[in-house]
């Protein structure tokens, strides 16, 4: 279009200078040649600095760190920067032509999120910061912000760009943050009320105690007495769970034989066993290094899963304690055929003050006690379960 409206021009300059008479057809020539060169060269200019000017951008869209990608008005890929192979592991090969559907969980799919997104910019134009999660190739579920504008050529869409972030650290920093938040004003709150009812109880214990000595078995207040003792004890053992809570944990760590400690647990495990028909087995690594640990604090998780799981049993079961060397970790893993934790419990059972277990029998704090002990080595516990199969929690404790 350039060249075609400079040729227009130069026919008409051509008239103009023929008309004047003052110079030769020869002359003439001439001077259209050195307007040539000069248009030529002015066009070579834009050429080049249009060509930078798309390369620089075009580079900008295509070795993003975030995810862009671009879709016709069908909805189908046809942009696929490194930034979306680096999030989702497929190459832009893999995924040309293909709705984008597939990125998204089945779960929102089923709440009409697709619908929701395509709605959304068509009717605003844009989708600006919208957090959601995204599947990756290998199955992983991501948290993303995506920020998405519809494409417009002459007042017509002609398709739409997503842009996606990558948020999951954010959010897990976020839900760790909130967390650590709720157990401080938590503590806070159990400290006092703790304080608060220990001096009265410890009265109350202390008195039925007393008129106890003075009872026999087969005495008319004995039952009575007993109840009050054994509830004022429960409760003592609650309250004492509630301040352990509250309290920041301190590390004290030695060197330690983690199968040792497994070893009397074990042992000492049978007083929680009592009348049932379960059978604990142990299959320990010997080669396991020494670790630095606090033995007290090591012991009270790894009870606390081992008693846990004993309580599971209605009567009959076995229990596996595995110790064995994992990517220069040592990898404890305490698995139960029991009934199993159905999925929509699985996800609190590391929350505070939630328990599955019947009423005035459990605090809800023992895992995420255990949890916090975890954490305080540097290690991670993680759980899985089947209902009517079993459970697993697997602990990693760094080796050094």
């Amino acid at each position: 279009m350039v060249i075609s409206e400079l040729t227009r021009q130069k026919d008409e300059l051509r008239e103009k200078i023929s008309r004047s008479g003052k110079l030769s057809s020869v002359e003439i020539e001439g001077v259209l040649s050195d307007v040539d060169a000069c248009l030529g060269s002015i066009i070579q200019l834009m050429k080049d600095g249009k060509s930078a000017h798309d390369k620089f951008f075009s580079d900008i869209i295509l070795y993003s760190i975030d995810a862009i990608i671009g879709l016709d008005p069908e909805f189908k890929i046809f942009l696929w920067n490194k930034g979306a192979e680096d999030l989702f592991g497929y190459k832009k090969n893999e995924v040309m032509g293909k709705d984008f559907e597939f990125l998204i969980p089945d779960y929102l799919l089923k709440k009409g999120e697709r619908k929701f997104l395509i709605e959304e910019v068509q009717r605003n134009g844009f989708l600006a910061n919208y957090e959601s999660e995204r599947l990756t190739k290998s199955g992983k579920m991501l948290s993303v912000s995506i920020s998405r504008f519809a494409i417009f050529s002459d007042k017509e869409s002609i398709g739409s760009v997503g842009i996606l972030r990558d948020i999951t650290n954010v959010k897990a920093l976020q839900k760790e943050l909130r967390e650590k938040e709720n157990l401080a004003l938590i503590g806070e709150v159990v400290s006092s009320i703790a304080h608060s009812l220990s001096n009265p109880l410890n009265i109350i214990s202390g008195n039925a105690d007393y008129l106890l000595l003075n009872r026999k078995e087969n005495s008319p207040d004995y039952d009575e007495l007993r109840t009050i003792v054994d509830e004022a004890t429960r409760i003592t053992k609650s309250l004492r769970g509630l301040l352990n809570f509250s309290r920041p944990i301190t590390v004290e760590k030695t060197r330690n034989n983690i199968n040792r400690i497994i070893e009397d647990i074990v042992t000492n495990s049978k007083f929680s066993i009592g009348k049932k028909d379960i059978i604990i087995r142990k299959e320990l690594d010997k080669g396991l290094p020494d670790l630095m640990l606090d033995k007290a604090q090591i012991e009270d998780a790894l009870s606390n899963l081992v008693i846990n799981a004993i309580q599971a049993f209605a009567s009959k079961g076995e229990i596996t304690v595995r110790t064995q060397s994992y990517d220069s970790k040592v990898m404890i893993d305490i698995t139960d055929n029991g009934p199993g934790i159905p999925k929509e419990i699985l996800e609190k059972i590391f929350q505070p003050f939630f328990t599955s277990k019947g009423y005035g029998k459990g605090t809800g704090l023992g895992l995420s006690i255990v949890k916090r002990i975890i954490k305080e080595h540097n290690g991670e516990i993680k759980v899985k379960s089947q209902v009517g199969k079993g459970t697993t929690f697997i602990i990693l404790l760094p080796m050094h």
